[in-house]
């Protein structure tokens, strides 16, 4: 199990800690004074995203999606943040990347600036992250008409379920930034708004950015249903055209192939050629008829 990892400047402080042991908990809870209650959410995920404001410090849990490439989703993973005047701890289930590590503890003067450069961090990382859906609605629209119906509807599948996983996620920070806004200003003073209103101006744009591509994709899926139809339609018209231009003069042989005494022209020399002949020119006057009425 990965230790807790400590870094520090000259006025502020970060703890990340992966997966918390009850030894991590312990010393958490001594050194920020926990409540039980939030000791006891930290052992684990947690089932809901939310922001509380206690005796000296501010505890929120923040979600972001990170795409699977194996599964081709995007799946929800969980940061918890607790947060003093001169301290930030950030406690995770699954490891989080070096990049993140790298870009804070240059400059920041208190906690609000790590807590801002942490989460716009996240953001860029969740822009980021819509690359691979872009990519994949482009290729898609370029594929749109080149006879490759079936293996776009199965593309277009996958993509719609990335969305929508992701967009999940992504709605479930709304509410956290929104009240982070209020018992941000509370907690750190007037100055925090703005620098949280632009983590939710960024939120916004990630949120535009993935409205766009949801409306391309059912726009996409649209046309390739449009596109089927057509294929279906066209081939059934050509079996329905086929079916009334073999029907009556199967009708025709099937009368002829009676074996009765008054069945016309059985007896007569050639009678057999003049009934193809007549079936192949009837056939073919049909055949022309449609060709006109543009059937075929």
């Amino acid at each position: 199990m990965k230790p807790m990892e400590i870094r520090k400047n000259k006025h502020v402080q970060w703890i990340d800690v992966t997966r918390p042991s009850p030894r991590d908990l312990a010393d958490l809870k001594k050194m920020f004074n926990l409540h039980p209650v939030i000791v006891e959410e930290l052992g684990g995920p947690s089932a809901r995203a939310h922001v509380e404001s206690y005796d000296g410090y501010l505890f929120f849990v923040y979600y972001f999606p990170n795409y699977d490439k194996q599964d081709e989703a995007s799946v929800r993973t969980e940061i918890d943040f607790i947060v003093t005047k001169n301290a930030v701890a950030t406690i995770h289930y699954e490891p989080i990347s070096q990049a993140l590590k790298d870009v804070v503890l240059t400059d920041e003067r208190n906690s609000l600036e790590l807590v801002y450069h942490l989460i716009q961090h996240l953001l860029v990382f969740e822009e980021r992250q819509l690359r691979h859906v872009r990519e994949k609605v482009e290729h898609v629209g370029h594929d749109l008409f080149k006879d490759k119906e079936r293996d776009i509807l199965e593309r277009l599948t996958y993509l719609k379920r990335d969305v929508s996983e992701y967009r999940i996620v992504v709605r479930l920070q709304e509410p956290i930034f929104r009240s982070l806004l209020v018992k941000g200003k509370k907690f750190w003073g007037a100055d925090a708004e703005i620098y949280l209103s632009d983590l939710e101006g960024d939120h916004m744009k990630v949120v535009n950015q993935l409205e766009d591509y949801r409306e391309a994709i059912v726009d996409f899926e649209d046309t390739n249903n449009q596109l089927m139809n057509v294929k279906i339609n066209t081939v059934m018209k050509t079996f329905t055209a086929l079916s009334f231009l073999t029907f009556p003069f199967m009708l025709v042989a099937a009368l002829f192939s009676m074996d009765t005494r008054d069945t016309p022209l059985v007896n007569l020399a050639g009678a057999w050629w003049l009934i193809f002949g007549f079936i192949i020119l009837g056939m073919a006057l049909l055949f022309a008829y449609f060709k006109r009425k543009n059937w075929f």
